[in-house]
């Protein structure tokens, strides 16, 4: 898209994949029954990636005048602002943001930056008027269509992650969504025995999913390939070298500690 704000790196660039979703109803009931319904598997959507949301209630711009809601996530990297309260679930935009609408709770309003992930609008007729959108009923009547529409950020959230799991080497990717399960590094510089049981077990864990990343480089020194793991953010890394002998070493990343470990624990520790 001609994005005229363009910044944040991948929060806000020209290009960007969104899973969009639009519903139509008989009436207003039918829509909040669907609204709540897509509110609630959103909520399961960022919670099983490892984002924690505030759903905040927000403008609706051009496309309606009711209250919309935006799934944000306190970022300082965010561009949006938004007003909560540390007790209840009360949200609110900063454009939006009234006191007086914080009533029955003795919580305190906190404001913060946020990153939007997602949201969602009930649009009711704006849409169908325009185009004269109706349906008939059984009864012959003809009836106005009222609409939904819901959007997540896919890249957006991609970009979220990076914000929220990372540290001065690069990345940490949750597990539920690291692009592979572990980083298999080789550091010996002969193909000898264990080498050979390496590959085979990369080969046997990579049989029917590309879930490991295999690192046989020979231009590139220990310290180097130790560097690019831990900007790639992947969970796992899994050494195999002179020092190892006929066990493997293991660090999770973000953790500093080591851990040699047999072939067999890593087969069905990755396995599973």
């Amino acid at each position: 898209r001609k994005e005229a704000r363009a910044q944040g790196g991948l929060l806000r660039g020209r290009e960007f994949l969104m899973k969009d979703l639009y519903s139509f109803h008989l009436d207003e009931e039918d829509l909040e029954n669907f609204y709540l319904k897509i509110w609630k598997a959103y909520n399961n959507v960022y919670k099983r990636v490892g984002l924690k949301t505030l759903v905040a209630e927000a403008g609706g711009g051009d496309f309606t005048k009711q209250y919309t809601h935006e799934f944000q996530v306190l970022n300082s990297a965010g561009e949006d602002t938004v007003h909560y309260c540390n007790k209840c679930e009360f949200a609110q935009n900063k454009e939006v943001f009234k006191i007086e609408n914080h009533k029955d709770c003795k919580g305190e309003i906190l404001n913060a930056k946020a990153i939007e992930v997602g949201n969602i609008f009930r649009l009711g007729t704006r849409y169908s008027d325009a185009f004269n959108l109706k349906v008939k009923l059984e009864s012959g009547q003809e009836s106005k269509v009222v609409m939904g529409s819901y959007g997540i950020g896919i890249t957006r959230i991609i970009a979220t992650l990076v914000e929220e799991y990372s540290d001065e080497r690069g990345i940490i990717w949750p597990k539920s969504v690291a692009p592979y399960k572990a980083h298999f590094i080789n550091l010996r510089k002969n193909k000898d025995k264990e080498f050979k049981k390496f590959v085979t077990l990369y080969e046997k864990l990579n049989k029917d999913a590309d879930e490991i990343l295999f690192d046989d480089r020979a231009d590139k020194s220990a310290g180097e390939k130790f560097a690019e793991s831990d900007i790639l953010g992947i969970p796992l890394r899994v050494v195999c070298g002179e020092k190892t002998g006929s066990k493997l070493e293991i660090k999770e990343r973000g953790n500093q500690k080591l851990k040699l470990v047999s072939y067999k624990e890593i087969e069905k520790n990755l396995a599973s």
